[in-house]
């Protein structure tokens, strides 16, 4: 999955990085990093996104990894929390790491793999509440007051992480109750609960674009909880919904078990993990059951769902562990146990493949957008589109990214790049003037962003229906050559790139499709939506060089450096531009009806 995300960071990390770093570099003000993300204190992830600009140069891929490194560290802390009555028989600690390793590193969770900023995030408040109900635990063990200093100093870097952390704090106040912990551990407790649950809520405000907390419904909140709980498993809400009251019921069984069984502390660490992330689920639910149930079922809140689960499965083993069966009984019990965790761990792994696929989708879509910067186009369109929803963070943040050689800007994407670099000349063996009969598309405009760029777009598609279209107007007249070439049949239809040459067959920029198009899908029918391509186009400004007095033996050059793999090429004010597709598993370029030109400026020497 990271392999496969992209290094471009996008939605939610340009408006919080725009608090800690301009075109001066990072903030020297450490109010500007004590900043909220919707809801939430984010200073412990805002430390990390600053590392990683640093180390990396603003790479979605090092937070990607960053958040693969901390699911490492609770992997071993989960690992870490189960009881040596467990670890005594080989097999079932086996079986236990082997569902650890799966649910701690759910594929569920694609977006927090793939999306680096969100990942740090989410992951990093769970480990830190692990990390403090781990020190809870060896406070229980010990009584010896560092594990009470760090279980507290612990939850407090977990709520500044996110505030899913601040369930921690009930459960440690709550323990030390039970357990009846000398008087210091309980007021610690108590006071450390009530001063940052305090801080939390005296100073929230309800982001402007979330429900307001005034029009709560109970039926909303009860209905979003189990969707939210059940949905690592399906995206259909119904079947979602039920898995999660299978799950809060048998939640329910084991706390109640847990209470009238003197609360054996080998349970305490999974319940507490439990109460966790039912508390997550309840404050998502007060908080966006709003937007409906369908908002539940949201990728980057698997984390959360997961740790519920695997908790349910360890109590389930440590309840076999008390009936005191011999280990072949238990693996009567095991055996139907390890067949349904298997259903429900291919359903995991189909609904994380489904988040990967259209995650991975959007990311291919990066080096146009590192093209149309790098040639100095600032199109809030296209940003809207594959970069996040508030363009204006991110371009506010351009000049900054291009001064400090950060992603975007980390490498020329002009010279390297999938499709072809600019300015080098494509061989006319290589070029195919004639579109195949089975093959359509259309160079629609040229939109000119400066003197020297612009943007293009047009659509293609494989025919998909009786209709052709002869100049984007359909028409039954519609001839095809018999001497055209035909994409085979059995070849998988699938455009690489589109590449804009000018009348040299020099590549002044390149394109990428897949961008709706509902103008041509309104004629030609529905499996059209998405057929269109867009790409940026940079075509130099020319300047005379004369060596002599007569005009005539004045020479034509480009502003910045020659045509690659050209010789003699023409003094012209105007490109002739012509869209040509390139299919996978093809070596030739296809030329898209219509051209357009572009005029070009003229600066004297």
């Amino acid at each position: 999955m990271i392999s496969k995300a992209g290094e471009l960071l996008n939605f939610d990390y340009w408006w919080m990085i725009q608090n800690i770093y301009s075109i001066d570099g990072f903030s020297t003000n450490i109010f500007d990093w004590m900043f909220r993300a919707n809801e939430h204190f984010v200073l412990i992830p805002a430390i990390i996104y600053a590392l990683n600009i640093v180390v990396t140069k603003g790479s979605n891929i090092g937070l990607c990894l960053a958040t693969f490194f901390l699911v490492a560290a609770q992997g071993i802390l989960l690992i870490a929390l189960v009881t040596n009555t467990l670890k005594k028989y080989r097999s079932i600690l086996l079986l236990l790491i082997l569902f650890i390793s799966v649910f701690n590193f759910t594929p569920a969770a694609a977006h927090n793999w793939m999306r680096g900023y969100s990942g740090v995030h989410w992951v990093i408040a769970n480990l830190f509440v692990i990390a403090s109900i781990f020190c809870l635990k060896k406070l229980l063990e010990s009584q010896q007051n560092r594990f009470a200093i760090a279980s507290i100093i612990l939850g407090i870097l977990g709520c500044i992480s996110y505030s899913t952390a601040l369930g921690i704090w009930p459960i440690l106040y709550a323990v030390a109750i039970l357990y009846k912990l000398p008087k210091k551990f309980t007021i610690s407790y108590l006071f450390f609960s009530v001063l940052v649950i305090g801080i939390y809520f005296l100073t929230y405000t309800t982001p402007s674009h979330h429900p307001s907390l005034s029009q709560l419904n109970f039926i909303d909140i009860v209905a979003y909880i189990p969707v939210y709980l059940g949905a690592i498993f399906t995206h259909n809400i119904p079947v979602a919904a039920a898995i999660g009251w299978v799950g809060l019921i048998l939640a329910g069984i084991f706390l109640i078990y847990w209470l009238f069984s003197s609360y054996p502390q080998d349970w305490l660490p999974w319940l507490s993990i439990i109460i966790y992330t039912f508390g997550t689920a309840l404050m998502a639910a007060v908080s966006r059951s709003g937007f409906g149930a369908e908002q539940a079922i949201a990728s980057r809140y698997a984390t959360l769902p997961s740790l519920f689960w695997l908790s349910l499965i360890i109590l389930i083993f440590l309840w076999l562990e008390k009936q005191q069966f011999t280990l072949r009984k238990k693996w009567y019990f095991v055996i139907p146990l390890v067949a349904v965790l298997t259903v429900l761990i291919l359903l995991m792994y189909r609904v994380g493949t489904e988040t990967f696929r259209e995650i991975a989708h959007r990311a291919t879509f990066q080096p146009l957008v590192a093209l149309s910067l790098q040639i100095g186009i600032s199109d809030p369109t296209l940003i809207q589109e594959k970069v996040g929803n508030r363009p204006a963070a991110f371009l506010g943040l351009v000049d900054a990214l291009k001064a400090d050689g950060l992603v975007p800007f980390h490498r020329d994407i002009k010279q390297d790049n999938f499709c072809a670099n600019l300015d080098e000349k494509i061989n006319s063996n290589l070029l195919t003037a004639k579109l195949p009969e089975n093959l359509q598309g259309y160079f629609d405009n040229v939109t000119k962003f400066s003197p020297t760029t612009a943007r293009v777009n047009g659509w293609v598609s494989e025919v998909k229906s009786q209709k052709r279209v002869c100049n984007f107007e359909e028409t039954s007249e519609c001839k095809t050559d018999p001497r055209h070439s035909k994409v085979k049949n059995e070849e998988i239809f699938e455009v690489k790139c589109i590449v804009i040459l000018n009348q040299e067959n020099v590549v002044k920029g390149f394109g990428m499709s897949g961008f709706p198009r509902a103008d041509v899908a309104e004629l030609l029918g529905a499996e059209y939506e998405f057929s269109g391509w867009k790409g940026y186009i940079e075509v130099k400004s020319l300047k005379r060089v004369c060596n002599s007095e007569d005009i005539s033996e004045c020479k034509t050059h480009s502003r910045q450096s020659k045509v690659k793999n050209s010789e003699n090429i023409q003094y012209s004010k105007q490109e002739i531009l012509t869209a040509y597709v390139k299919l996978k598993n093809r070596q030739d370029w296809i030329a898209l009806t219509n051209q357009h030109i572009f005029e070009k400026s003229d600066i004297s020497n």
